[in-house]
């Protein structure tokens, strides 16, 4: 990561740098990328996908009057819990605050909206057995989706896949052994006990 950093600092003149994903929360492994928001003062924005000591970034570099006006949060919500690693005129930590009162502003989804995702699931659920390409389709489209509707129904925020992923292995064992079945045997049983997890959750209207 020194070097990663290095190179960023000699490439981009950064005045923040804000590392996220498994190299902030240390589970990068040996297929990690490397996800990073660059501020600079003489960069236009950009995306780097380079490899660094073989790693390849996912950096987005952004110039300061992206942060001087208004922006939309949600383009940044991954950077909630990210770690700052420099900061010399503090837009990244601002950026950062602005985020996380973000999300503690967003409304949770209503009851009859939740309700009707649930509906929804059971009606793809049953497209899903015509056993057809566009069945197959919605299998997946399923599977996708699910994993938010499911965080939507127990009240906690959607945050991408894998915060959803690990934070429902220990809060909610039970339903991720169920999804992760779904996700990985290629049986209608399994969709099925899945889906009918979240359809029993004890929605709060």
């Amino acid at each position: 990561m020194d070097n990663i950093i290095a190179y960023l600092k000699e490439k981009y003149s950064p005045l923040s740098i804000i590392v996220y994903g498994s190299y902030a929360d240390g589970t990068n492994g040996p297929f990690s990328d490397f996800d990073a928001l660059v501020i600079s003062s003489c960069r236009g924005q950009s995306h780097d996908t380079s490899f660094v000591d073989g790693v390849q970034l996912d950096v987005f570099i952004y110039p300061t009057d992206c942060f001087d006006g208004k922006f939309d949060c949600k383009d940044f919500v991954q950077l909630s819990d990210g770690k700052i690693i420099m900061d010399t005129d503090g837009k990244g930590s601002s950026l950062q605050h602005c985020v996380s009162k973000y999300l503690e502003s967003l409304p949770p989804k209503s009851y009859s909206d939740i309700r009707a995702d649930i509906d929804w699931c059971l009606k793809m659920c049953q497209r899903v057995k015509r056993g057809d390409t566009e069945g197959m389709f919605r299998w997946h489209w399923l599977l996708t989706d699910s994993l938010e509707i499911f965080c939507n129904a127990v009240q906690h925020p959607y945050m991408g896949p894998k915060k959803a992923l690990k934070w429902m292995e220990k809060e909610h064992p039970a339903a991720f052994a169920l999804y992760d079945k779904a996700l990985r045997e290629s049986d209608t049983e399994s969709l099925d006990a899945w889906v009918g997890c979240i359809k029993n959750l004890n929605i709060k209207n």
